[in-house]
């Protein structure tokens, strides 16, 4: 696969594998829960073809690119359609019922892309709520129940939108484009931890996701309070990374 082929929005690459990794970790996974993960990267893949064919990444890489991206949109759209038709084949009917979710969300993206809209934040949150929501198939498939199936999902929407909003708030504190991303940033990580610590202290079913969530949760609170520069995006997104996967190690020790 050409690299220039590959998505580019690196953040997506953690927004999605998180959420698959903790339907496997917290289920027992077997082929059904393994198809739907088969299934979520593939079409993942095949976003970025589609993307170069319809000219979002510029009309020199639409003429460029055109005959290499339809024949991996072709392989990789088929291949992942052919793995979520098993996945659901294979899988429970709550599993089956439950791959909706992200369906509809990833349906919610098609205005976005046809638009050439992909780094908005309304098209980032869409796309996170449909990362987030695939959990949800993965897990029941798994066997999954209770908090263990509908934790997840929040946790790692609340991470998301969180950390979205305080990239394009250290954004716009340069750009001055969306000044209302910045109070918005900062008061909905804060409420979001405040959320979370409110779960772990009063709801006991749900103390292990509680308190996953409030280590990427609080590094979000810190990146918008220290007001960082844009060229420390990468060392941001990399933080956020580690703070999820210690969220997920978190949650496989409370399983």
């Amino acid at each position: 696969m050409r690299k220039h082929l590959l998505p580019r929005e690196h953040g997506a690459y953690a927004e999605l594998g998180f959420p698959l990794l903790s339907g496997l970790v917290l289920g027992s996974p077997g082929a059904a829960a393994w198809l739907f993960v088969a299934a979520a990267i593939l079409l993942f893949l095949a976003n970025e073809p589609l993307v170069v064919l319809l000219g979002v990444r510029g009309k020199r890489a639409q003429e460029e690119n055109a005959g290499a991206a339809r024949r991996l949109l072709v392989l990789l759209g088929g291949a992942g359609v052919v793995a979520g038709l098993a996945a659901l084949w294979l899988a429970p009917p709550l599993a089956r019922w439950l791959a909706l979710v992200p369906a509809v969300f990833a349906a919610g993206l098609v205005p976005v892309v046809l638009s050439k809209n992909l780094k908005t934040l309304r098209g980032e949150v869409v796309a996170g709520a449909a990362f987030s929501a695939m959990h949800l198939p993965v897990a029941a498939a798994g066997g999954a129940a209770g908090t263990a199936l509908f934790g997840p999902p929040v946790l790692w929407f609340a991470v998301t939108v969180s950390a979205t909003l305080a990239v394009h708030a250290i954004k716009s504190r340069v750009t001055g484009a969306t000044p209302w991303v910045v109070p918005a940033a900062t008061w909905t990580a804060r409420l979001a931890l405040l959320a979370a610590l409110s779960a772990w202290v009063w709801v006991p079913d749900w103390r292990t996701v509680a308190l996953a969530a409030c280590l990427p949760l609080a590094g979000v609170v810190v990146v918008n309070r220290l007001a960082l520069s844009p060229r420390k995006l990468k060392q941001v997104g990399w933080a956020v990374v580690a703070a999820n996967a210690l969220a997920i190690t978190l949650l496989a020790l409370g399983k």
